[in-house]
């Protein structure tokens, strides 16, 4: 079930951001923390933490996406070497491949440091936990760029 919770949320991500062109996700509407390149390259790196904790046998968080769309960055830190917003499209097709390849091992695995979220009182310390909880915040974010996109079409 976990599969089709994935392939549908982003399905309807990728349906949503298609016809969303640099420019356009760069826009942070006045009463915004972020734009819809922030919110979809946060997505992607944090999904890739909760699901995997390491790329190429690199910790995620160490990876040079985490200084432009970790928690507490904003749009603010582009510098222009962040991924273009197409580029982050592509990743974010490559995810869900490589999501769907390792997610049965995956789900079966400890972490090897727990995820504590402590204003909401929740502790991941498996992948089964925070694996579960990368679908709630794929919607989420999914949810911020739908409402951005159509702020920003108005």
């Amino acid at each position: 079930m976990i599969k089709e919770q994935f392939q549908a949320s982003y399905n309807l991500l990728r349906k949503h951001i298609r016809d969303i062109d640099e420019k356009q996700a760069t826009i942070q509407p006045d009463n915004a923390n972020n734009n819809i390149k922030w919110q979809l390259g946060h997505l992607i790196l944090l999904n890739d933490f909760l699901v995997f904790e390491t790329i190429n046998g690199e910790h995620v968080l160490e990876q040079t996406a985490a200084k432009y769309f970790l928690w507490g960055t904003s749009p603010k830190n582009f510098d222009g070497n962040e991924p273009s917003f197409n580029e982050l499209k592509l990743l974010l097709d490559d995810q869900l491949d490589r999501i769907f390849i390792a997610l049965e091992k995956q789900l079966k695995k400890d972490r090897n440091e727990p995820i504590v979220l402590k204003d909401v009182d929740i502790v991941m310390e498996n992948f089964n936990q925070s694996i579960h909880f990368a679908i709630i915040h794929t919607n989420r974010h999914f949810g911020q760029i739908v409402l951005l996109k159509s702020m920003i079409n108005k």
